[in-house]
């Protein structure tokens, strides 16, 4: 089967890290996987398989980048190429009984086929209109295999030959008597064309014509010659198989860059900043600038990006106060290495990251409502499998964990977890209330650690922003702020209210 290469160049080896089960549902994934689909069935399901499947080599990353970005300079080829590839999918194939004479076996089989020859045709003229505006490597590379192996005499070729499996003149073939003065060594030629209604043609040496009645059961000439048109049925049947499946596989890859397509323009009527990534080689590493939740962007139109610049920093601890933004901050830097990593751009003005071997998300859950576990079982028997699943290299958002125990027990299980976790290589980005355990990690003072806060204004307003250098973590998380805007009033003793 010819390959597509659109999702990545046709002689290099796909790798993809294996991402957790739960990130979809934390990073909100869902509401991304609905707009990229825009009322496609097919889409849908093709975008939800890819984009949490993370590429983790960097070349076929910007090769991918390199096709999208040529697709959203020119969305009618996209469109165009793709309504080529869903009608071709959409050829209607015939179920042959065994009980059929292999004649109409034979027929029923080329009409897919030839079907399909005119699909053929309509993908080379679809990539000659658009020759012009293919200019990225895997865009230019597709397009000259189409012209040059779909030219005007191949195709012609093709249908000349199918047109001839009519066998509209006649059969013909040779044989030669076997034991028993059976038919043996049967071989079928081209068919004749200068013969009508005959099954031999002329040729040199012994022959003869011979009119048959295939419909009649004791046609003694149906014994030779349906094993052979059986054959040719199947070989028929065969090369639609194979026509089919590369339709198949381009209309997959194409329903790709067509959902980065539509929420790329459903983005863009938000006004929210997007760009390419740039996929960091070796040392981890975090640069964003306006870097926003992509999926809140969809809902509101007032969203506060984040600018982090963090070299070599694999521990990413985010505290602050209550409601002020530091979940969607977790969101927006998983959602945004999720789309890196699939060849996407991100909802960022600037993003550079390295390349994680899987990306994990530990998000509160609702408690058991069977009572069967409590919730710091659940959490730990979570967390357990994360760490197992967890590779080196990978990424993990821990989303407030242990939270239901006091804060020095959390404390006791939080610290021998991450460290272990930062030891394998894993880059983590925490957000907690967990004041002991991020004292202590503040206290050590290690490079790799980088302590953001969500800010907060002296009148008590969130800006919705994370930030770093703000000095060491607060002990409160500012709940007090929350009570006066429910209850109208601060609480006694809140330096606030003074």
């Amino acid at each position: 089967m010819i390959p597509v290469g659109l999702l990545q160049p046709p002689d290099r080896p796909l790798h993809v890290a294996r991402n957790g089960a739960a990130v979809a549902a934390d990073l909100n994934l869902d509401e991304l996987f609905t707009v990229m689909a825009a009322g496609d069935e097919f889409v849908a399901s093709v975008v939800r398989a890819v984009v949490p499947a993370s590429l983790t080599d960097i070349e076929i990353i910007r090769y991918r980048q390199g096709v999208l970005a040529n697709f959203s300079a020119e969305p009618e080829m996209l469109r165009a190429l793709y309504a080529v590839a869903t009608e071709a999918t959409t050829v209607r194939r015939w179920m042959v009984g065994r009980g059929r004479a292999p004649r109409s076996k034979l027929g029923l089989a080329l009409q897919p086929l030839e079907a399909l020859v005119g699909q053929l045709r309509r993908l080379r003229q679809t990539c000659e209109k658009y020759a012009g505006a293919c200019s990225s490597d895997g865009l230019v590379r597709f397009r000259e295999l189409m012209t040059d192996m779909l030219d005007d005499d191949y195709l012609a070729g093709l249908e000349t030959h199918l047109a001839a499996l009519y066998f509209d003149d006649g059969v013909q073939f040779s044989a030669a008597l076997g034991p028993g003065n059976k038919a043996d060594r049967i071989v079928l030629h081209e068919p004749p064309r200068d013969a009508k209604r005959s099954l031999f043609g002329r040729r040199s040496g012994a022959t003869f014509e011979a009119t048959s009645d295939f419909e009649l059961p004791d046609d003694p000439l149906s014994a030779v010659v349906e094993p052979a048109l059986d054959t040719v049925a199947e070989v028929v049947s065969g090369a639609t198989d194979r026509v089919q499946d590369f339709f198949r596989h381009l209309r997959t890859e194409l329903a790709f860059y067509l959902g980065c397509l539509n929420l790329r323009e459903r983005l863009g009527r938000t006004g929210t900043p997007m760009c390419y990534p740039v996929p960091v080689p070796g040392a981890p590493a975090l640069r964003c600038r306006d870097l926003r939740d992509a999926a809140l962007c969809l809902s509101s139109a007032d969203v506060v990006g984040n600018d982090v610049e963090a070299a070599g920093v694999t521990f990413f601890v985010v505290s602050g106060a209550n409601s002020g933004g530091k979940s969607t901050f977790l969101r927006s830097v998983g959602t945004a290495q999720l789309m890196m990593q699939a060849g996407m751009f991100v909802t960022a003005a600037d993003f550079g990251a390295d390349v994680r071997n899987g990306v994990f998300t530990h998000f509160v859950r609702a408690e058991d409502p069977d009572m069967e576990h409590g919730r710091l079982d659940e959490e730990l028997a979570r967390m357990r499998e994360l760490t197992e699943a967890l590779r080196p290299g990978g990424m993990l958002l821990c989303n407030e964990p242990f939270a239901s125990t006091n804060d020095r027990e959390a404390a006791a299980i939080a610290d021998p977890i991450m460290s272990a976790l930062l030891d394998s290589g894993a880059k983590v980005v925490l957000v907690t209330h967990l004041y002991d355990f991020v004292r202590q990690r503040y206290a050590a003072g290690r490079d790799t650690d980088l302590f953001l806060r969500a800010q907060r204004a002296a009148d008590g307003r969130r800006t919705y922003r994370v930030a770093a250098g703000a000095g060491a973590p607060e002990a409160t998380s500012h709940g007090e702020d929350i009570y006066a805007r429910v209850f109208g009033e601060r609480l006694p003793g809140d330096p606030a209210g003074d």
